[in-house]
């Protein structure tokens, strides 16, 4: 009689938490594919939590807040900066080789935000919006950058990694920032005072 209630139990049990958790799983990602190379199809899951989250115990060391905002630590322990060169959205000119293009930047949670398909064609990079999942893809040669709208993670030639702001849903377009998508594809980030303009040179 003990080993039938055990065994009950313990398939009561089995059922309850296997049911529970596989639907929560499937209820959480959305699909999308993405292309590689001739034609080469791939399935890629993205969860809607997924957003970076730090490791309990571990320790991050945050670079001097001076000069974070241009710079991409992937780093999660890097704290909102106040010394913006500027703190209202404007349109500000961005410099790459001479040539200088307006954008629209938005100065959110410490952090200069463009949007991601206007930088992309500034760098002259392949890029894919998935309006329904709101997920951006860029593209340059060897280097890829995959982000999606209220998330924190970016996915670096596909490796999840922190962003130091979530990205943003504006005006039908990712914003994240600059510093994110500027040195993903070789490119440091810096401000020149005198033109107010946001300087991009090649690494």
């Amino acid at each position: 009689m003990r080993k039938k209630w055990m065994a009950s139990l313990l398939m009561m049990f089995v059922l309850f938490f296997g049911f529970s958790s596989g639907q929560l799983a499937s209820a959480d990602d959305d699909e999308y594919e993405h292309e590689y190379g001739e034609g080469k199809v791939e399935d890629h899951e993205w969860d809607d939590d997924d957003d970076w989250e730090e490791e309990e115990g571990y320790e991050y060391e945050a670079p001097s807040p001076s000069s974070y905002w241009n710079m991409w630590t992937r780093d999660t322990g890097v704290a909102a900066d106040s010394s913006l060169p500027f703190q209202e959205a404007q349109e500000v000119a961005v410099q790459l080789n001479k040539e200088s293009e307006q954008l629209y930047v938005i100065p959110r949670n410490g952090q200069l935000l463009v949007s991601g398909e206007k930088m992309a064609n500034l760098l002259q990079a392949d890029y894919t919006y998935h309006k329904q999942s709101r997920i951006l893809e860029v593209s340059k040669g060897r280097d890829e950058l995959i982000v999606r709208s209220g998330s924190n993670a970016a996915y670096e030639n596909m490796v999840k990694t922190p962003m130091p702001s979530e990205a943003y849903f504006f005006e039908k377009s990712v914003y994240l920032p600059v510093s994110v998508i500027a040195n993903t594809f070789g490119y440091r980030v810096s401000w020149n005072e005198g033109s107010q303009t946001i300087v991009l040179q090649s690494i």
